[in-house]
């Protein structure tokens, strides 16, 4: 209890801090961007009835799966309705919300309305399990969750203590007589009030998601985003890549994440565009998606690229697309533009802080690879391991600063040591490696973080390792990333067990049931001991090159056709 009594004692000064440099900054906020956004409106309320006001039946959201469309006028309607239905349970300012969703228009419209209504939403993959998703409604002291019907088994293997703390379960996409006792339907809530009379209190510093990202040396984190930090992903982004009323924006990537929700359908919404969505990125139906909508502008990852890339060309690749922005840039980026008809540009930011740099369409095509510049009212500096800046092209840590409150995350969810630790020295500690060029481009090298980039996700090595360990006949496992020969890390485990009788397959299908898909190991080896440094450390660079030098020997799950479902 006195623990918990100095974590709260430490927030609340970093937030009494904040509000003192809100002050003190004021003379700042007149004008954030182009765009003419003030500070003091950066909260989802004002923004949704301001664009509902302006643009009125112009479309917000075009569901391609579907063809349904939705105007602006239509997303303050059913967000309206939604808050009103939300504070109608009893779901106060401030209430933990967990959202297990794929992406769907009430997905979209579910976490607007609970911004709207000043509750905290937590995104959860889609593909969390057992034992990670357990951490995740717990850590987050999540009070209730919004569901899709077909994940509601997730459920079923979470600790039942967590689950009994949900005071609700809201459900999207069931039947009304196939609601099980005690759930809702989101449907239902989303229609319940005809007329509804919203009136917010939620304001720009009022904490609006908790966004949680890999751990790297440690469990997953949830970013706490305020309503500011949580606009100011989509805003920084529209601003900076040159998004107009005209444009039409094609989001494939998962709501879940900051990309897909906030830089992306935050900054469409911000503009006054449209936005054309998908349920998720398909290489083979990628063209066709964006001649349905008329997309002009979308956000892909730099693996997605790939995908496009290696089929075949076509007439059908130049499209109505001027621009793509691009994480990482393909090292094919010029050839990538001139096939398809548009401009790449690029970015460097981080759930745990911001949009932190941007690369431009006004760019030279020679600084082309690189993160960009510093985007405005963020500094970007380059250190050694003593926090001391190095010169122009001298690799180390990226640190990132902003001279506006409330536009970055104010920290870590129940984590004010990690917090204060990250922020050393009045600046972000991003944790990743990179330098500066001449001219103030940030180019990224590596990760300083002991984390695992696949198929667009970050793993934390940390985290599969803790669930793996929880096996009974498991002494012990280290995790790390190995080269396979394709543009991702692949997940490789060295395990220690306690009998002979446990199989690489057992240890496959123990992961796929108590974590997300894409952690589960694709390489496994058994070891009688690691080795140790002379303070009894696990030298795990030892462990990864020995595997790395034999890849093709060592136990490979796809060659044993084994495919972990989703």
């Amino acid at each position: 209890m006195l623990l918990l009594a100095h974590q709260r004692a430490l927030l609340k000064l970093t937030q009494l801090i904040l509000l003192f440099s809100m002050t003190e900054l004021k003379t700042c906020t007149p004008v954030l961007t182009e765009l003419g956004y003030q500070l003091e409106n950066l909260y989802m309320d004002y923004i949704v009835r301001k664009q509902a006001d302006k643009f009125e039946g112009k479309t917000f959201l075009h569901w391609i799966p579907t063809m349904e469309r939705w105007s602006y006028r239509d997303l303050e309607t059913i967000t309206s309705r939604l808050a009103v239905s939300f504070q109608d349970l009893g779901w106060t300012k401030g209430k933990h919300v967990a959202v297990l969703m794929g992406n769907s228009p009430l997905h979209l419209f579910s976490v607007i309305a609970l911004a709207r209504a000043g509750l905290v939403a937590v995104p959860i993959n889609t593909a969390s399990k057992g034992a990670l998703l357990t951490y995740y409604l717990n850590q987050s002291d999540s009070a209730a969750i919004i569901v899709d019907a077909e994940l509601l088994n997730r459920l079923d293997a979470v600790d039942p203590e967590v689950v009994q703390r949900l005071s609700h379960i809201v459900l999207c996409g069931a039947e009304a007589a196939d609601l099980p006792s005690g759930a809702l339907s989101l449907e239902s809530l989303a229609e319940s009030a005809v007329n509804p009379i919203f009136v917010s209190d939620a304001r720009p510093w009022d904490l609006a998601f908790l966004a949680y990202t890999s751990g790297t040396t440690g469990p997953s984190k949830g970013n706490m985003l305020s309503q500011a930090a949580a606009l100011n992903f989509g805003l920084s982004n529209a601003e900076h890549h040159g998004y107009v009323e005209s444009d039409v924006l094609y989001v494939c990537l998962p709501l879940f994440h900051v990309a897909g929700l906030m830089t992306a359908t935050f900054g469409a919404l911000l503009t006054g565009m449209s936005v054309g969505m998908t349920s998720r990125f398909s290489s083979s139906g990628f063209l066709a998606d964006i001649e349905e909508c008329q997309a002009t502008v979308t956000n892909l990852l730099g693996s997605l690229c790939n995908f496009l890339w290696c089929q075949s060309p076509s007439e059908r690749d130049k499209t109505t697309l001027r621009m793509v922005s691009a994480v990482p840039v393909p090292k094919y980026a010029l050839e990538f533009e001139q096939r398809f008809g548009l401009k790449i540009t690029s970015g460097y930011g981080l759930s745990d802080h911001g949009m932190v740099a941007a690369y431009t369409p006004a760019d030279a095509p020679s600084k082309m690879g690189s993160s960009g510049r510093a985007r405005r009212h963020y500094a970007v500096r380059i250190v050694d391991d003593n926090d001391i800046p190095l010169p122009p092209n001298s690799i180390g840590e990226i640190l990132a600063r902003v001279d506006i409150p409330w536009l970055a995350s104010t920290g870590y969810y129940n984590m004010p040591a990690e917090t204060l630790k990250a922020n050393r020295n009045n600046w972000f500690h991003t944790g990743d490696i990179g330098y500066l060029d001449e001219d103030g481009y940030l180019f990224f090298t590596d990760r300083k973080k002991d984390a695992i980039r696949r198929r667009g996700e970050n793993i934390s090595a940390f985290e599969v390792e803790q669930i793996i360990c929880t096996h009974p006949l498991i002494v012990n496992a280290v995790v790390y990333p190995v080269d396979a020969g394709g543009a991702d890390d692949e997940v490789a485990v060295s395990v220690i067990r306690r009998c002979s009788s446990l199989t690489e397959r057992d240890i496959v299908r123990f992961c796929s049931d108590n974590m997300a898909y894409y952690m589960v190991p694709r390489f496994i080896s058994f070891s009688d001991q690691f080795p140790t440094t002379g303070t009894g450390k696990v030298q795990k660079h030892v462990l990864r090159s020995s595997v790395q030098a034999d890849i093709g020997r060592i136990w490979d799950r796809e060659k044993e056709g084994i495919q972990v479902r989703r």
